[in-house]
């Protein structure tokens, strides 16, 4: 797997719900793409590099989201504060899990050491 170096230049937007979360944009001319990354505090946790075509599907489904909402007004305060808050709390503990590779191994791992066969030869 080969490893593209993180340009210096990149242009972040930080989540509304804050908890160190945030997007980063940044171009890869030399590949021909652009990156887009998720971030949790300092660590970056997911990205998905676009060619140019499809970076400006994202950019159209972007403006046509901020027309939506220009349309509709400000934002009423929402009918139930309490589901908000406790689906919020639960993604935020799905944010914070190890990725499910890491799980597997981990399971494997602590099955094989629980394997009273570990270790024996035939």
């Amino acid at each position: 797997m080969a490893v593209i170096a993180l340009p210096t230049h990149g242009h972040w937007a930080w989540d509304a719900r804050g908890d160190g979360r945030a997007v980063r944009v940044s171009a890869h001319e030399v590949v021909g793409l652009l990156n887009v990354s998720i971030w949790r505090d300092d660590v970056c946790v997911g990205t998905v590099r676009l060619a140019p075509e499809h970076a400006a599907a994202l950019i159209t489904g972007l403006g046509e989201g901020l027309a939506q909402l220009a349309a509709a007004g400000p934002p009423t305060p929402a009918a139930d504060d309490a589901r908000i808050r406790e689906l919020e709390e639960r993604l935020t503990v799905l944010e914070r899990r190890p990725p499910s590779w890491r799980r597997a191994v981990d399971a494997v791992v602590g099955w094989a050491g629980s394997s009273p066969s570990w270790g024996r030869r035939g």
